[in-house]
């Protein structure tokens, strides 16, 4: 039988109004949800509730059901062997009656499962892999983000630790952070309490930088790590500048998978792990028109190479270069990946572009189309850029 047919059998269930089955990887296997239920939302939800139970797993807790209840409804997520089922039912849904009749489902899905051709199965993205300093860098930048907001301060995480934070592939490809330092996102109005707060929390500031560049970056190093941290205020501004104001608050923890892949996209001179992390970010998040929850906008990021030709020439440059750092990778994250690539890379040359862009491309790379990077007094990273 049909994993759909066996899905529906869950609806006849009083109050349940529609199913789903996950992969241990979180992928959908089957949905016999209602239509207006799109599937790119269904994915987007999957891959939420997928890093949320390997997050709980990881602290080697056995979790076998996650329950979350909204307004006008409840979602279910149980583990079933080689996954999870997902029921969406109403908010006061008998539970004891949902229980009983859910349980002959379940075995005629684990049956149907058992007998299904077996896949190639890939490391669990949320094996607890990540390196010992990347991790602490992790867990300070959430302590840091945390501390903020109980003083209402508006710290987002962004760099390599927001996005070792937001991928959980992370865990399997990137490397060691060459950097030992955090990068964050805040509003310039409040840049003056941040720097008051970071002070208190053990680092000391580069008196001289903030001083010259406080109006758009600051500057923090904290002696017992010797871990630094870059605040950058309403913009990222490195060889390239992207504008985060308005989606600041967007996310709990971290800027949104669009701004931390800009982030990457405007390196000219990407390393290899600029280059890994552009590569975990695109394998974890998919590439969608429009502004959409755990997924990469392509439609900002056309837009704005469509109206700067430098912003054009560094991102279709890198996007050819994480085409080429991900041969190694075995499928399906590979074909996975490059295939976003090229998604990103169609909606970028089919972007109607501004008369500025059409001028400067003229010039082409006779002339730097990139602010020149700095190096910041004491020994940070050499390619944050201030124009």
């Amino acid at each position: 039988m049909a994993l759909e047919e066996l899905l529906r059998e869950a609806n006849t269930i009083p109050g349940v109004e529609g199913s789903f089955l996950l992969d241990e990887n979180g992928v959908v296997q089957a949905s016999t949800l209602p239509a207006r239920y799109p599937a790119e939302s269904l994915a987007s939800a999957a891959r939420i509730a997928a890093r949320a139970l390997g997050a709980l797993e990881a602290s080697r807790r056995r979790v076998q059901e996650v329950e979350m209840v909204f307004a006008e409804g409840r979602l279910i997520l149980r583990r079933i062997p080689a996954g999870y089922l997902g029921i969406c039912c109403a908010r006061q849904i008998n539970r004891p009656l949902l229980d009983l009749a859910l349980n002959p489902v379940i075995r005629s899905l684990t049956t149907a499962l058992k007998e299904r051709p077996s896949a190639p199965r890939r490391p669990r993205a949320s094996t607890p892999r990540l390196s010992t300093v990347t991790q602490d860098l992790v867990k300070e930048g959430q302590r840091l983000v945390e501390g903020a907001r109980t003083r209402g301060l508006l710290l987002r995480l962004l760099g390599s630790a927001g996005i070792a934070y937001h991928s959980p592939s992370a865990a399997r490809y990137l490397p060691a952070p060459a950097y030992l330092g955090l990068e964050l996102a805040a509003p310039s109005g409040q840049g003056k309490a941040v720097g008051d707060f970071l002070e208190e929390q053990g680092y000391e500031p580069f008196a001289r930088f903030n001083a010259f560049y406080g109006s758009r970056r600051l500057h923090f190093r904290k002696p017992e790590t010797g871990w630094h941290v870059d605040v950058f205020l309403d913009a990222y501004e490195m060889y390239h500048r992207v504008e985060f104001t308005k989606v600041l608050a967007q996310e709990d923890m971290t800027l949104p998978p669009t701004y931390l892949l800009l982030s990457r996209l405007q390196v000219v001179e990407a390393s290899e792990a600029d280059l890994l992390e552009i590569a975990v970010l695109l394998l974890d998040h998919e590439v969608v028109e429009g502004d959409q929850p755990e997924a990469v906008d392509l439609r900002a990021i056309a837009e704005l190479c469509a109206e700067d030709w430098g912003w054009y020439r560094t991102a279709t440059m890198n996007l050819e270069r994480v085409a080429r750092q991900v041969e190694g990778w075995e499928e399906p994250d590979r074909g996975q990946v490059r295939e976003r690539l090229e998604r990103l890379r169609r909606a970028i040359e089919a972007t109607p572009k501004s008369l500025g862009w059409q001028m400067r491309a003229r010039l082409g790379e006779a002339v730097r189309w990139y602010q020149t990077p700095v190096r910041i007094e004491g020994g940070a990273r050499p390619d944050m850029a201030i124009g």
